[in-house]
């Protein structure tokens, strides 16, 4: 009886350390404390504080209810652990593609790796080159007579969901090489896009692997998602003496007890991360931080994208667009020209794309607003920015095929075909025609 008094002291102890770790990393450290950090707060004193009371009744003629109410308790606990950790084998799947962590980049492909990635909607694999893009092998010199047309992205940009040969890096090559009337000119459509990448990490990636790179065209696809995690790996970045953003080191794993118990839950534990993510969601969190803004599915990345929209994103919209205009410089030293993209998410296109997944991220009967398109329009004309708008080429799509996936809010093949089509279109106006016609 002493042995098991002293376990539930140590153990009483240990859960209440717990509870003040986690307390001190996410309010004091993190800054950000929400329901499930709650959670994690108030278990382990509500475990430690009936261990206390289980201290009391040994002893008592309530011995025998108390022990039997801990075995009734554990074998609930142990039960639902086991059913949670099964399911979690089979239900969460890898969601992003393969990455590790970069010291200035924050995170990136790796070169010469094959991916499987199997989802409900979509199964595929995923080759990065010996450059570390999407798709076959290529070098930093072009080819003889070669135009090269360099993508900077997120996933979109990237194709998750899709083959290599169906993203619309892929198409857009095959197209074009296809025209007889830009012959003897051959087009190299390189796929520079990462999962999660914004505007700043794609600068740190040209100014720093891509460097040596030989282009002619840099088109920086800009992502609703963008906005709000620019915000998130500014607040990591480290900057030189003048205050200018030099690297965004990535981690192997997170460093905080509270991020690694967050993140095991996530990889592991099926149930268990739907409750934390619908208790959040119901009590009107918001996660800034980079695991909640770029690992789950977070409303707060598109909630300036909805109609009622009140907060002052000003700063924002200034932050990203310096980095924009980094790149647009930068592709301007290596003689290339420049140009932003932009596309829409489901939601905005129409009431029957991206659904039911949008309902995660938003909720029903929210309406898209175009301030979004305003704000882009009225910047990149005050930075000099060449824009390719294909939001009214998928709004007026009319074909039986979706754009998006119904959870997953990426583009399907259909989609990568008319982001594609409708490319190619754009860039034959303003950059592509005269070459075409002079190679003639």
């Amino acid at each position: 009886m002493k042995k098991i008094r002293v376990a539930i002291v140590v153990i009483s102890i240990g859960l209440i350390a717990i509870a003040l770790v986690i307390a001190y990393e996410r309010y004091f450290v993190q800054r950000q404390f929400g329901p499930s950090s709650l959670v994690g707060v108030l278990l382990p004193l509500v475990l430690a504080l009936t261990l206390a009371v289980t201290q009391f009744l040994l002893g008592t003629r309530w011995q025998e209810v108390v022990i039997r109410a801990w075995l009734t308790v554990l074998s609930i606990v142990f039960t639902f652990i086991v059913g949670d950790l099964i399911t979690g084998v089979f239900l969460i799947k890898p969601l992003s593609p393969m990455l590790v962590p970069d010291p200035v980049r924050h995170h990136r492909l790796i070169p010469n790796s094959y991916s499987r990635f199997e989802q409900p909607e979509f199964s595929y694999i995923q080759r990065v080159n010996n450059l570390g893009f999407r798709g076959k092998d290529t070098s930093f010199k072009k080819q003889p007579n070669q135009y090269r047309i360099l993508m900077l992205g997120d996933s979109f940009t990237m194709g998750k969901g899709v083959e290599d040969d169906q993203t619309f890096s892929a198409l857009l090559e095959a197209s074009l090489n296809r025209r007889v009337d830009c012959k003897p000119t051959t087009f190299e459509v390189l796929n520079g896009g990462v999962d999660s990448y914004t505007p700043l990490l794609s600068y740190l990636q040209l100014a720093g692997d891509l460097m040596p790179l030989e282009i002619d065209l840099v088109l920086l696809n800009l992502d609703v998602s963008d906005l709000l995690q620019e915000e998130v790996y500014r607040k990591e970045a480290v900057r030189d003496q003048n205050g200018e953003i030099v690297r965004v080191p990535g981690r192997e794993r997170p460093v905080l007890l509270s991020e690694r118990v967050r993140f095991w839950i996530d990889q592991h534990m099926f149930f268990t991360r739907l409750l934390l993510f619908h208790l959040n969601r119901r009590l009107g969190y918001k996660d800034f931080t980079i695991q909640g803004m770029v690992a789950r599915a977070n409303p707060e990345l598109v909630a300036y994208t909805l109609e009622g929209d009140l907060v002052d994103r000003q700063e924002q919209w200034l932050n990203i667009f310096q980095s924009i205009n980094k790149i647009s410089k930068l592709a301007a030293t290596k003689s290339a020209d420049f140009a932003l993209v932009v596309y829409p998410w489901g939601h905005q296109v129409n009431d029957s794309e991206w659904v039911p997944g949008r309902f995660n991220w938003m909720a029903q009967g929210a309406l898209a607003s175009d301030k979004y398109l305003e704000t882009i329009d009225r910047l990149s004309k005050l930075h000099g920015i060449v824009v390719i708008n294909l939001f009214s080429a998928f709004r007026a799509y009319r074909g039986d095929a979706a754009l998006y996936f119904k959870h997953d809010p990426h583009w399907t093949v259909e989609g990568h075909r008319l982001m594609a089509s409708q490319l190619e279109q754009q860039l034959m106006e303003k950059f592509l025609s005269t070459h075409c016609k002079t190679a003639m």
